[in-house]
């Protein structure tokens, strides 16, 4: 019988054991470290390890983080933590992100934080010197106060890496009952029962358009998106569904028609990522005690499509 030989993992440095004879003895290495290589295969889309990218792979995920006041200006802004989860996923270190509904800027503010280049459209002033005032570095980043259906005056063909956006909700915020006008309840000291404010007046903003001439300009949104993304890249959209009492539609499929807009552009719909609010909205009870009964909407989707 083979006696057993204890030594300390030439790799690791732990304490180990084998037998006399055996590779492991004669290389010194733990049973931990034996066999294994380092991947040396090229990571073609972010900088993240195997690990890592298993790691943000769940198709159901919350996003902490408190919102920053200049968030709070703004009726429907995803947390930063998201942001930087999106383009830790979909992008390199130093490619240029765009967001076309840049709001207060938070797909900037992600990017810098991650060492990646970005442009951001907005087409109300007073939101796009929100998100103007974080930035150190201009030549990196950039806000541009225009109509994102002009983005290909700015934006040259195939010249961006990676689209992460909120695009608005039509004339929801102007047209939505007050029992459901409920903000993304991130943060406690937001009432919980308030509507939020329209973004503008600006016959220019797509959140004042009707439902159906909003879809038909987000289409267009969508091609010109199509057009700026370079090849094999990915976009992703975070969507909310809701509801318009007021016009007595029960339940708005916005999600589903994002969708539609985006293969009508040529995109190929890649994943479906559910982010869970319900940790910050209140159950509150709907319909009763009619024979109307509603679900509290507490989710979002993170849609992802993909240039092929």
């Amino acid at each position: 019988m083979n006696q057993k030989v204890s030594f300390k993992c030439t790799k690791c440095g732990k304490p180990s054991y084998s037998y006399e004879g055996t590779e492991r003895a004669k290389s010194n290495i733990c049973k931990d470290c034996y066999g294994k290589r380092k991947d040396k295969r090229e990571n073609k889309l972010n900088n993240l390890s195997g690990k890592e990218w298993a790691a943000l792979s769940k198709s159901v995920e919350k996003y902490e983080g408190r919102k920053p006041d200049k968030q709070k200006q703004h009726g429907a802004s995803f947390p930063l933590s998201l942001a930087e989860q999106q383009i830790l996923i979909y992008s390199k270190k130093d490619q240029v992100i765009l967001d076309p509904f840049l709001g207060v800027g938070t797909t900037i503010d992600a990017a810098a934080n991650l060492g990646r280049k970005s442009v951001g459209i907005e087409v109300d002033s007073n939101f796009a010197d929100l998100a103007s005032q974080d930035i150190i570095d201009p030549n990196n980043h950039k806000v541009i106060c225009d109509d994102c259906r002009n983005m290909t005056k700015h934006l040259k063909k195939e010249s961006i890496d990676f689209i992460l956006t909120s695009p608005p909700y039509a004339n929801l915020l102007q047209t939505i009952k007050g029992d459901f006008g409920y903000k993304w309840r991130e943060h406690s000291e937001i009432k919980a029962i308030s509507n939020p404010t329209p973004y503008s007046e600006s016959n220019r903003d797509l959140g004042n358009l009707p439902y159906d001439e909003f879809m038909n300009q987000l289409e267009d949104i969508m091609n010109k998106s199509f057009e700026v993304l370079k090849k094999n890249s990915y976009a992703v959209w975070v969507v909310k569904d809701y509801r318009d009492l007021k016009r007595k539609v029960p339940y708005v499929n916005f999600h589903g028609d994002v969708i539609k807009a985006a293969e009508n552009a040529g995109f190929t719909l890649w994943d479906i990522r559910i982010y869970d609010q319900t940790q910050f909205r209140p159950l509150v009870v709907l319909g009763y005690p009619s024979r109307n009964y509603y679900l509290n909407i507490g989710h979002s989707y993170i849609i992802s499509f993909k240039k092929i």
